[in-house]
């Protein structure tokens, strides 16, 4: 995308009223402003932009840079560790603000198209915010966008000493990502052959890989298959576990 292209985008994408959208060299086109309740949050490194043009809705999904929050629906391990509460503390920085503030630095957008940004709720960073509260790691560091990488790794190095969120966990954050299957506790297999959650209505052999999945809390164990299927459930369709 040529310079052009790119501020003609920058103009729609949120149909900002900005008299330097015709000024290659305006500060402006590097932030674009929007009212909180224009977004709406997905996860805890995921928004969504909503504003109406030429009378109708339009929607751009932004990607906060620099950062990585455990994922709320993985396909393998569901809800990871400090997903849920990554995307609330998200939400109420933006409730909070009135205005959200875009900033991009060099790459424009990532492969899934969405759109690339360091994020401020008024004046706050979200990015930075975030780290702090542990909610969150340094990841996806990719020249050229590396603006504000060493404010982002300090906050990240202050929740890590303090052990914050994420960093409360022994070996959860690792190089390649998060490890939701550290939080399995090592007596499992002592307290019954088979689980089950206490949102399911299935159960499962406690050495399937599932289980790991299942938070300690909602966790249910039975000693034999005909405790498990008393209860109301049935054997899961997972059939490496069954194998």
């Amino acid at each position: 995308m040529n310079k052009g292209s790119y501020l003609l985008f920058l103009c729609l994408l949120l149909a900002l009223a900005v008299t330097g959208c015709n000024s290659a060299d305006n500060e402006d086109n590097q932030k674009l402003e929007v009212k909180s309740s224009q977004v709406e949050v997905i996860d805890g490194d995921t928004i969504k932009i909503q504003w109406k043009q030429n009378g109708k809705i339009k929607k751009e999904t932004v990607r906060l840079l620099l950062i990585d929050a455990p994922e709320l629906n993985h396909p393998q391990w569901g809800e990871q560790p400090f997903g849920p509460e990554a995307k609330q503390y998200l939400e109420k920085l933006i409730e909070s603000a009135k205005t959200i503030t875009i900033e991009k630095d060099q790459t424009t957008r990532d492969k899934y198209n969405r759109f690339l940004a360091h994020v401020y709720a008024d004046d706050t960073s979200i990015q930075e915010s975030l780290l702090e509260k542990g909610y969150v790691r340094v990841a996806y560091v990719k020249q050229p966008n590396t603006k504000y990488l060493k404010e982002y790794q300090r906050a990240e190095k202050e929740a890590q000493e303090k052990g914050r969120g994420i960093w409360s966990i022994e070996n959860y954050v690792q190089e390649d990502g998060f490890h939701p299957e550290v939080t399995v506790q090592s007596d499992d297999s002592t307290k019954g052959k088979f689980v089950a959650s206490k949102n399911s209505d299935v159960y499962h052999p406690v050495g399937c890989s599932v289980v790991k999945t299942i938070k300690p809390k909602n966790r249910i164990y039975f000693q034999t298959e005909e405790e498990a299927k008393a209860s109301g459930r049935k054997r899961s369709k997972v059939k490496e576990c069954w194998d």
